[in-house]
């Protein structure tokens, strides 16, 4: 049996506008990137992961009113996906939601992974709507 992915409206529904959100991950990549000074540690699994799954779940929302970028959203889908099966289960897994990556209802639906987990990274803590991600600050406006 399978459990369904949430729903697009559901995975979505509090996800900063698009905008916000392309503008935040400009400046992530930059800041994980060539650009990052020397002196910082290097990009923790953690802080990639942020970046493919928000990267994942933008396309995704960008290919639901522009079937031109159907094909990058499944690409970064199964990105995702397979970023979280090397990462495995356990202590060092980097999935948080209910189905595992390498559940076999992933191979013919990448992009309800992504709204899976998106789901997940939105409404469970370590954050939450009072400590936003710092990416969602007024500041990334600019």
């Amino acid at each position: 049996m399978t459990t369904p992915a949430p729903d697009v409206r559901d995975a979505y529904a509090e996800a900063p506008p698009i905008t916000r959100e392309t503008v935040a991950l400009l400046k992530m990549r930059r800041e994980l990137g060539d650009d990052r000074p020397t002196y910082y540690p290097p990009a923790s699994v953690n802080e990639v992961r942020e970046v493919l799954l928000r990267e994942a779940a933008l396309l995704d929302r960008l290919a639901l009113d522009d079937s031109e970028a159907m094909g990058d959203a499944v690409k970064a889908a199964v990105e995702l996906r397979d970023f979280d099966t090397r990462q495995g289960h356990g202590p060092g897994a980097t999935f948080e939601g209910v189905v595992p990556p390498y559940a076999s209802q992933w191979e013919a639906d990448p992009r309800g992974y992504v709204r899976q987990e998106y789901h997940r990274w939105l409404t469970v803590p370590p954050w939450n709507s009072v400590n936003p991600p710092a990416a969602w600050t007024q500041e990334s406006d600019r």
